[in-house]
């Protein structure tokens, strides 16, 4: 077979118990840079994309470390049309989700700007679908991508393809979540896609990407993922082998209740 998909998907919806302490990427911000999120997000919530750029080009010159102006701000350019400037700022959530795992990564700098690019523009794919339906948008989050890519390294490693890990302490979703979160979330849900083409070159690419999300969108329980009402919070995770092969996890959440700001 020269080329291949594979998809999965899953949910799980749980109660919140307790807190716990996410990543380094997340910490309390400032209290000016706090309320000039507040009230972009008051207008994003209102479509009103410019006037939440403002804000949020305030907000991110404030805490240029903190992940929440970058993730609000290309929400904010994908309103106003400007898809360019949208993935760029979920480029740079991207970027800081991997600087968690580079240690463990060992990706070369090519490499690491390939999946920061890739996850981004799978983030940009959900949050168009999610628009165009009507939907809430969900925020690009550091610490879920890092959920959804220990879990797309792992089935790439381990060279299977499951939502059940072989792992006992990341059998589940919610059994990752926790493990990087340090609670359980609300509702949880898991869509996985892997791609090959073994013979035509390398299968990483913003092409296949944009292939793989339209081929969720085919599937009922994907798309559902994809559009579920309510949620907060989106993780995108890559994981590529020497020939562009590549594992995707989307990890959705309902962060209701444990605010980080």
């Amino acid at each position: 077979m020269r080329g291949a998909l594979w998809v999965a998907a899953c949910v799980f919806g749980v109660v919140g118990t307790g807190g716990g302490v996410p990543g380094s990427c997340v910490w309390a911000a400032s209290g000016p840079a706090v309320e000039l999120v507040r009230e972009a997000e008051a207008y994003l919530s209102a479509r009103q994309g410019e006037a939440a750029v403002v804000k949020l080009k305030e907000a991110a010159a404030l805490e240029p470390e903190w992940y929440v102006p970058a993730s609000r701000l290309a929400v904010a350019y994908q309103v106003c049309g400007q898809e360019n400037a949208a993935l760029q700022q979920y480029m740079r959530v991207q970027r800081m989700s991997l600087d968690e795992e580079r240690q463990t990564m060992r990706a070369t700098p090519q490499e690491e700007n390939l999946l920061a690019e890739t996850e981004a523009y799978m983030t940009l794919l959900v949050n168009k679908t999610r628009l165009d339906e009507g939907e809430n948008v969900v925020w690009a989050h550091p610490q879920l991508g890092i959920v959804a890519r220990g879990h797309a390294v792992e089935m790439r490693d381990r060279k299977y393809f499951s939502h059940d890990s072989p792992v006992r302490s990341r059998r589940t979703i919610v059994d990752r979540f926790r493990l990087v979160f340090g609670y359980r979330p609300r509702v949880v849900a898991e869509n996985l896609s892997r791609r090959w083409t073994r013979g035509r070159g390398y299968t990483l690419n913003l092409a296949k990407i944009g292939e793989s999300h339209k081929d969720l969108l085919k599937s009922h329980g994907h798309r559902k993922n994809i559009l579920m009402p309510g949620l907060t919070d989106i993780g995108v995770g890559c994981a590529v082998n020497s020939h562009g092969d590549y594992w995707l996890a989307q990890v959705f959440a309902d962060l209701t209740g444990h605010a980080e700001y």
